[in-house]
């Protein structure tokens, strides 16, 4: 991919790229969008879905649009947000992965078991 000029990766599958493919992407600077946030989408729908029919709702296509975006462009705002403050540049896999475990450590914290 780097020989035909790739500059952007982002999975469309759960985690198809092995460690050696994305020492690649990173060694040549290319931006890396990991599975776990370029496939949140779906996952979000879903939840979506399940929450209208929790609830007996029933939004538009552009009500779900307008939700998804709000929930995809969190989810890259808080990745990139995060590489930069720990100083990874366009790392955002590594970005995803900090914010992640944050998130779990301080719901852990919060909870009283650590």
């Amino acid at each position: 991919m780097v020989a035909q000029g790739v500059k952007v990766v982002s999975e469309g599958a759960n985690m198809p790229s092995d460690l050696d493919a994305i020492k690649v992407y990173k060694e040549n600077g290319l931006l890396y969008g990991p599975a776990k946030a370029a496939n949140a989408g779906g996952v979000a729908v879903s939840a979506l879905e399940m929450s209208q029919n929790s609830l007996r709702l029933s939004w538009t296509r552009e009500e779900v649009d307008g939700r998804l975006k709000g929930i995809m462009t969190n989810i890259f705002n808080t990745a990139k947000t995060t590489a930069e403050t720990y100083g990874l540049g366009t790392d955002y896999l590594a970005g995803a992965n900090i914010a992640a475990f944050e998130n779990v450590a301080n719901a852990m914290i919060a909870q009283g078991i650590v």
